[in-house]
């Protein structure tokens, strides 16, 4: 069986490039040196506006990407703040350029996984690759994840009311960060 090009996906957490978020890179980095990758899509917004301002976690991933050698084209979803978005933009562009035949390989913190899983599933149709890295540190913090964020992302996948909600909470963040 021939194994099918990669479309790799890289989700954005945050504009600032720390040492957890290097490691997260490099994974990223190391895999596609790796493998043939059709393409990467970068995808994260303006997060960060008061600490890195005019930057986005695509566009910041996608610099740091190019600087470790990485030479697969890199297209950048730069507007998503949440994961029903950057998941949403994703599906526009492999819509757009004609990527459906491609294997998709998302890139996520492991404390997400489960719900990028269950998103992906909902909004790209079809359960895809992940390759996960600990971005989320400690215990509680990744019980959040599972037990609140995970729910209400899967709801403000399908319910108006709850994706509202979750862009007011994030633009509160955002604005303070």
């Amino acid at each position: 069986m021939t194994e099918r090009d990669a479309l790799v996906v890289v989700l954005g957490y945050g504009c600032h490039l720390t040492e957890p978020m290097r490691k997260y890179l490099d994974l990223v980095a190391r895999f596609v040196k790796k493998n043939k990758v059709v393409a990467i899509i970068a995808t994260g917004g303006y997060t960060n506006r008061k600490s890195a301002p005019g930057i986005s976690e695509a566009r910041m991933m996608a610099a740091y990407l190019e600087e470790q050698g990485v030479t697969a084209p890199i297209l950048l979803e730069e507007m998503a703040v949440t994961t029903n978005q950057n998941l949403r933009g994703v599906a526009r562009i492999i819509r757009e350029r004609q990527l459906t035949d491609k294997r998709v390989i998302i890139f996520c913190d492991n404390a997400r996984s489960l719900k990028v899983k269950i998103l992906a599933r909902l909004i790209l149709g079809y359960w895809p690759e992940t390759k996960t890295y600990e971005l989320t540190r400690g215990l509680v913090a990744k019980i959040k994840q599972l037990v609140i964020a995970t729910p209400l992302d899967v709801f403000a996948s399908r319910f108006p009311f709850f994706e509202k909600m979750e862009l007011r909470r994030k633009e509160h963040i955002m604005n303070n960060s």
